[in-house]
This record gives structure tokens, C-alpha cells and sequence, in this order.
């Protein structure tokens, strides 16, 4: 009795200590900081717009319909504002609580197949990446989308090796969760990753087909149609098409080929990999070899390798599809982050296991070099990256002692003290550098926006746009903002608008606020890196 106690009260503490690590990681200083510009504050506003109109059917910006989402992220961050009042915690909740889920997610998961201990590390290190943790601090569908399809991989993968019906159930409910918050791409990407694996681990076509069958595909495309169809018809008829055109064709279809914006080269995720997984990505590249090469000997006899190799076709299969698509962003790559927190922690734990600390070397000295050089740019670059590295000169000093800590335990040999210290450091650091990146963004780059927005508010009047704009200007001002993108809609912007007028143009297009008058009857109200604000004079 005494001896089968322990491990089952360290047990019971998994879970606990998961949820208070992570709500210390992503709920501190959430609201700390507002609407940023242009991601951030785009769905912020959509949601307070459905509040202010009560229209929700479809997604609002700047009081015209936005088409390029399904409805399910705007639900429930209005439903936040109802419960918290309209403000950035309130914009930011939804987020952060599926951040906190999906590492769960990935606790529960993975433990059938490596055990509580790993998949605790597993969760723990999901936490603490910096992508993870950057894109859990701000309003953005991502983080929600990859907690559906990672619940819905996980599910069809318990089912699949533990015939659990409740596991099939909870895969196809957040399939159709991930359809209605993001669209089609998280059914394409989850088929893909398990027809892979059940590729890899089929003896032949008949076998393949026989397991894909297994997971009762037609009653999963019922369960998920049944959830989405009701929507997906309104807000196509509602729209006499509109909807289905914008949504399925341009934004979904159009992102694939690239016709779209936000087109990048092909090795755009290598940066966003180094740093957005640091330093826990260098216990892949300085730890013992997964040796994937011999699981396909073993997946008969073994779970756990069968799961590990599920794990490193998932993240493998998003890191090179996007890369694939010609359209990118540090977004699109969040759905590896769940695998690649598992193969971290199993390259962990064969360190462990091996006895092998001085694998460990180039990542205590990587760390190390970090924190020196990040010390030495705070000195040297300007802007909120400046003010972002000079309030955190302590926590560097911090990372560099745990670094110099970590080359002591490995030279000594002790292998599970130097991964403590590494986890210790890339937990701590990400806890408090993350949340002041973005408070160091807002006050560098969004709060001299929001002033000459302000501005706009306290002395009234009505505000336009050249070519583009921003959510916040609308967030501010309730009220619609023109985009004026020609000399007649800035003619009739002056002829219909309520007097004083004022417009804000980037810098790119200067040039064009000629639109509104001479020279004589335009003055420059006020400036920031990229907007000027102008009173056009009655």
C-alpha cells in the first residue's frame, strides 16, 4: 500500500499543475494592453459590432458585412463581452481559454500511448512556446481552430488503437467545431494526417481501407454536416450567395493558390520554427534520434511507437504543406505545435533515459549565446523591440544564470537537473517576456494611433480613410469609417459627412490627399510612424 501511494498522488497533481502553470502563462496582463491593429483588433471589433447591432449571422467590420470567417470565434467573444463588458480582457478570454484546453488536450491525448509523466512534459512544453504563448494572448481564430482539429486528430487516433466510442464521438464534434470556426481547411488537413498514418501503418490497400472504413467516416461527415449546415445555408442565402463565393472560392481556394495576399518564400516558417519553438526545438536537434526508421517494424507490437509516428507525420505534413502554399503567415503553422511538443518531450525523455547530458551541450550553449545577444541589441535596436529589451534586462540575466547552470549540470552529468533548468527558463521566460512584447508593441506602435483616433473623438466630426484602414478607427469611434479610394468619394465624403472632417492616410499614399482640396484648406492635425491625421478646413 505504502509503496503504490506515492506515484498516485503525484499523479492526481498532473492536471492542477497543468491548469496553474498555464493560467500563470496566458492570463496575467491579457488585458493589459488594447485592440492591436490590424489581426488582433479586427475580431475585437467584429465582436463588439454584433453586440452594438445585435446581427449575428455574419461577421461585422466597420459596420459592413466581413465574409471571410464562419461565425463561431465572433460568438464567442460576443458572448464574452456580454458576460465581462466590451473591453480587451473580455476580447482576449476566448483565446487564452483554448490555449489553456488544447494543452489538456494534449495531456489527455497522449498519455494512453507514453505515459502521464511524458505527456505532462509534453503539455507543459506547448505552453511555453513562444508561438504558442504569443498567439494565445491576442483575438485571432488560430488558437481555436487548432484545439478542434488536435481534439479531433487525438480522438479518431483513440479510436482507431482503443476502439473508445466516446474518443469518435469527441474526434467528429470538434471536427465540426473546426468547420465552423475556420471552414474546410481543418477537415482536409486532419483526412490527410490520418490517411497518412494509416498509410504507413497498412500492410496493404485492403488493410488501409479496412481501418479508414473503421472510423466510420459517413457517420462523422453526418455529425458534422448536421452541426454546420444550418449556418453555412443562412448565411449563404442571407447573402444571395455572396457568402459562399467569398468564403469557399477566394478566401479558402485563393489562399491555396496564392491568390490572395500575404504571399511568402518557401522557407518563411524556418525563422518562424527557430523562434517560435525556442529553446525546446533544440532538444530535437541535440537529442538521440527518434529512430523513425524502425518503427515500422515495432508499430504492431507497440502503441507508443505507433502514436510517435502519428505525431511526426502531423506536425511534419503541416510544416511542409504550408510551406507548400504560396500564401504564409506565423499563423497557419499553429496546428504542429501539439505534436511538436510531444516529440520534444520524447526527445527529453530519451535523454533521460540514455543518461546522455552532454547532448544537451549545444542547447544550454544556444541559450546562452541568446541571452548575451539579446542583452547586447537592447542597446543597439530602436522601436518597441528597444523598450521590449531594456524592461526585460533582468529576466535576461535570469535565462543567462540558468544557462550557465544548465552547462554545470551537464558537465557533471546530470541529465534530468540541466533539462530542469532548460524547461525552468523557457517557461519562465516566455511567461513574462511574451505578455510584454505585446504591451511594448501597443505602446510603441497602436497607442499613437489610437490618439490621433481619439483626437478625432473629443473634438467630433466625421473621420474617412485613403485606400486603407484599421479596426481600431472604428472600435473608437462607433461608428462606420469611409475608405475613400477616389476624388469623387472624397468630394462626397466632404458634401454628405458631418462637419469637422478629418482624414488619415498611410504614408505610402500621401500623395492623395489632394483628394480633398488645396493645399491652403489642409493641415496636418498630428503624426505617427505610419498614419497622418488631417483637418480639411470648411
Amino acid at each position: 500500500m505504502s509503496s503504490s501511494s506515492p506515484p498516485a498522488q503525484k499523479t492526481s497533481l498532473y492536471v492542477p499543475a497543468l491548469l496553474m502553470v498555464a493560467a500563470l502563462l496566458y492570463l496575467p496582463w491579457l488585458g493589459s494592453y488594447g485592440p492591436l491593429d490590424p489581426t488582433d483588433s479586427f475580431f475585437i471589433e467584429a465582436a463588439r459590432e454584433a453586440v452594438e447591432t445585435k446581427q449575428y449571422l455574419l461577421p461585422m467590420i466597420n459596420y459592413e458585412y466581413w465574409l471571410d470567417k464562419p461565425i463561431l470565434y465572433f460568438w464567442a467573444v460576443s458572448g464574452s463581452f456580454h458576460l465581462l463588458g466590451i473591453n480587451a480582457f473580455a476580447g482576449r478570454i476566448f483565446t487564452a481559454l483554448t490555449a489553456i484546453a488544447l494543452g489538456l488536450v494534449v495531456y489527455f491525448g497522449s498519455r494512453g500511448f507514453i505515459g502521464k509523466r511524458q505527456a505532462f512534459l509534453a503539455a507543459l512544453i506547448f505552453y511555453a512556446f513562444p508561438l504558442s504563448s504569443a498567439l494565445g494572448h491576442v483575438s485571432l481564430t488560430d488558437m481555436p481552430l487548432t484545439l478542434f482539429m488536435s481534439g479531433g486528430l487525438y480522438g479518431l487516433f483513440h479510436y482507431h488503437h482503443k476502439k473508445n466510442q466516446k474518443a469518435l464521438w469527441l474526434g467528429y464534434f470538434s471536427l465540426a467545431m473546426a468547420f465552423l470556426c475556420k471552414g474546410p481547411i481543418a477537415i482536409i488537413l486532419v483526412g490527410a494526417i490520418l490517411c497518412l498514418h494509416l498509410a504507413a501503418t497498412s500492410a496493404s490497400a485492403g488493410a488501409f481501407f479496412s481501418s479508414f472504413l473503421n472510423l466510420r467516416p459517413l457517420a462523422g461527415f453526418l455529425v458534422i454536416l448536421g452541426l454546420n449546415l444550418p449556418w453555412y445555408a443562412a448565411a449563404t442565402i442571407g447573402t444571395k450567395g455572396a457568402f459562399f463565393k467569398d468564403f469557399f472560392i477566394t478566401q479558402n481556394f485563393g489562399r491555396m493558390v496564392g491568390t490572395v495576399n500575404h504571399q511568402q518564400p518557401f522557407w518563411f516558417y524556418i525563422p518562424v520554427f527557430i523562434g517560435g519553438l525556442f529553446p525546446f526545438n533544440l532538444l530535437l536537434l541535440s537529442a538521440p534520434a527518434l529512430k523513425l526508421r524502425h518503427l515500422r517494424q515495432r508499430l504492431s507490437l507497440n502503441e507508443g511507437t505507433a502514436f510517435m509516428l502519428f505525431q511526426a507525420i502531423w506536425a511534419i505534413f503541416v510544416l511542409v504543406l504550408f510551406s507548400i502554399i504560396k500564401t504564409k503567415l506565423p499563423t497557419y503553422i499553429l496546428p504542429a505545435m501539439a505534436p511538436l511538443a510531444v516529440l520534444c518531450a520524447r526527445a527529453a525523455a530519451l535523454t533521460i533515459r540514455l543518461g546522455r547530458a552532454k547532448r544537451l551541450l549545444p542547447a544550454a550553449l544556444i541559450t546562452l549565446v541568446t541571452a548575451v545577444g539579446a542583452a547586447v541589441a537592447a542597446y543597439k535596436v530602436t522601436g518597441w523591440a528597444r523598450l521590449l529589451l531594456m524592461q526585460s534586462l533582468p529576466l535576461l540575466v535570469l535565462i543567462g544564470a540558468l544557462s550557465l547552470a544548465q552547462l554545470w549540470f551537464i558537465l557533471r552529468g546530470k541529465t534530468q537537473k540541466a533539462l530542469l533548468c532548460l524547461l525552468t527558463l523557457g517557461v519562465i521566460s516566455v511567461g513574462i517576456a511574451v505578455p510584454q512584447a505585446h504591451i511594448a508593441f501597443y505602446e510603441d506602435r497602436q497607442v499613437p494611433v489610437d490618439a490621433l483616433t481619439l483626437k478625432v473623438l473629443g473634438q467630433g466630426g466625421s473621420l474617412a480613410t485613403i485606400i486603407r484602414s484599421e479596426p481600431s478607427f472604428s472600435y473608437w469611434l462607433h461608428k462606420h469609417i469611409p475608405c475613400v479610394k477616389t476624388p469623387a468619394e472624397a468630394r462626397s465624403f466632404l458634401s454628405t459627412a458631418q462637419g469637422p472632417h478629418w482624414v488619415l492616410a498611410p504614408k505610402e499614399v500621401l500623395n492623395n490627399i489632394e483628394w480633398f482640396g488645396s493645399a491652403d484648406k489642409i493641415e496636418v492635425a498630428g503624426k505617427t510612424k505610419k498614419w497622418t491625421l488631417f483637418k480639411i478646413k470648411p
